[in-house]
């Protein structure tokens, strides 16, 4: 029984060389630098690229006329001829394949229902004419090795091999073979080539694989290094880069708690239904995320870098180890309701290695901000988790809500600028104080502990604003 697996061709340019010498699991192209809707700013950045079906009879060079519309009906046993492609039952197939990759990263793709019929793979895209990305189809080789091959931007036009009868007419899976196929070869279109790996499947690599559905960890990577994760493309194109842009996590109620980036935890396989990936592409690049409190509460966050480890080499080439969750050294910064003010900063630990805000107290009701920034151009796929819990206490100067007054309060309050010199005032006057509850019963500060309070006050007081804390291809059984 053969392997379903296909294998690709794809042009490679010199400056795709250079950066596939650079081991960062997935291998890079050049991303796209001009599409039909304008000029793409900088890599990492997001862009808008159109796709359009070549009518039958367009020229694919080497190959002759294309006849993609007319084998897809054939296929699917379509009689209609009409050129509103979109009633096709195969064109939802399309569609949900470049909507798969708009899922994950910063790319928008969007249908373009007009084509020219200019030849493929030396047009540009046109708004209203033709598609950056346009797909086309020929007879190739036939019901063997090849099924399909694409170009790499700025042309990223994609051919099918209409020889093949049986393969892309399985509707198995949601005709999973037609679609990993387009997939794949989508990768291509935004400047992803080949890679291999021994230890994990990745729709990237040159083989087919029909144990998984659409793009896997390492390719999200790739399209998130390229430009950026999905979140760069809101607030019209600005991202989330500024506490002006922040992504809005809602009101956060005592108790709650929420986690953003999480589907990229575990192994490389992704379920197609997941969909929440985050990162940071290099040393400019910031994610800011808003949430707001309706109560006094004490806050825990934590940051977790992740992407895997796996082996991973170029097509051809050896195979080495790679390291995924430690590309990118991610620290981890809480600020007050201005956006400016910054309350607490964890950026210890090294690259690979979580960060931590443990217990904050943020007795100001309002709006706060977290942000995820890196000090390397490279990109870190993270995890960031935020836990919200009441801050029960009414004992005045219990700051870090644990039921007394005592040193590890006026640790608390040093550590948060948040808090004022009057809070500082209420723990000098309840030190020593277990709870609201035993008042009368617990004794007053004697005049040593208050010298000695005194004396720690005035060495102590000035806190510190920061705290550590190519040609798609069948394979052979």
């Amino acid at each position: 029984m053969p392997h379903l697996s296909v294998f690709l061709v794809c042009t490679v340019s010199s400056s795709s060389l250079w950066l596939a010498s650079y081991a960062v699991a997935y291998v890079p192209d050049d991303p796209w630098s001009v599409t039909a809707s304008g000029v793409a700013s900088a890599p990492g950045t997001p862009v808008t690229l159109t796709w359009s079906i070549a009518p039958d009879g367009t020229n694919i060079p080497g190959e002759g006329g294309s006849n993609v519309v007319s084998y897809f009906d054939d296929l699917f046993n379509v009689t209609s001829s009409s050129d509103d492609l979109t009633d096709r039952p195969w064109f939802t197939l399309l569609e949900q394949s470049f909507e798969r990759w708009s899922e994950l990263g910063g790319i928008e793709f969007i249908y373009e229902p007009n084509d020219n019929g200019s030849q493929l793979q030396n047009s540009n895209g046109v708004l209203g004419t033709l598609g950056d990305v346009r797909l086309g189809g020929t007879f190739v080789d036939g019901a063997s090795s090849t099924l399909a091959y694409a170009t790499l931007p700025n042309s990223g036009d994609i051919v099918f091999d209409t020889g093949e009868t049986s393969f892309y007419s399985n509707s198995s899976n949601n005709y999973l073979q037609l679609r990993n196929t387009l997939m794949h070869e989508i990768g291509h279109a935004i400047g992803l080539q080949h890679v291999e790996s021994s230890n994990s499947a990745l729709l990237l690599e040159p083989f087919i694989s029909t144990a998984f559905d659409g793009p896997q960890l390492d390719d999200i990577r790739g399209i998130q290094g390229l430009y950026g994760d999905s979140l760069e493309k809101t607030n019209g194109g600005l991202g989330n880069n500024s506490a002006n842009t922040a992504t809005d996590l809602g009101t956060r109620a005592a108790g709650s708690s929420l986690s953003v980036g999480g589907d990229a935890t575990g192994t490389q396989f992704v379920a197609a239904t997941e969909t929440d990936f985050v990162s940071i592409t290099d040393a400019d690049d910031a994610d800011f995320f808003s949430f707001t409190l309706s109560s006094p509460s004490i806050l825990g966050a934590t940051l977790t870098p992740l992407g895997g480890v796996f082996n991973q080499g170029v097509e051809g080439g050896s195979q080495s180890s790679f390291d995924a969750n430690s590309r990118n050294d991610l620290s981890l910064a809480l600020f007050g309701p201005d956006g400016n003010t910054l309350l607490e900063l964890a950026d210890l630990s090294g690259a690979g290695q979580t960060e931590l805000l443990s217990e904050i107290r943020l007795s100001t009701v309002g709006e706060y901000f977290v942000r995820v920034a890196g000090d390397t151009d490279a990109v870190q796929l993270y995890e960031l988790d935020l836990s919200v819990v009441a801050a029960t206490t009414s004992l005045a100067g219990d700051f870090d809500a644990d039921g007394d007054v005592d040193g590890q309060d006026f640790l608390a309050w040093q550590r948060n600028s948040a808090f004022t010199v009057a809070d500082l005032a209420n723990w000098q006057d309840h030190f020593g104080l277990a709870s609201l509850g035993s008042l009368a019963s617990v004794p007053e500060p004697t005049a040593g502990n208050l010298f000695g309070l005194a004396t720690l006050t005035l060495l102590l007081y000035r806190r510190p604003r920061e705290c550590g804390v190519s040609k798609y291809q069948r394979d052979q059984d």
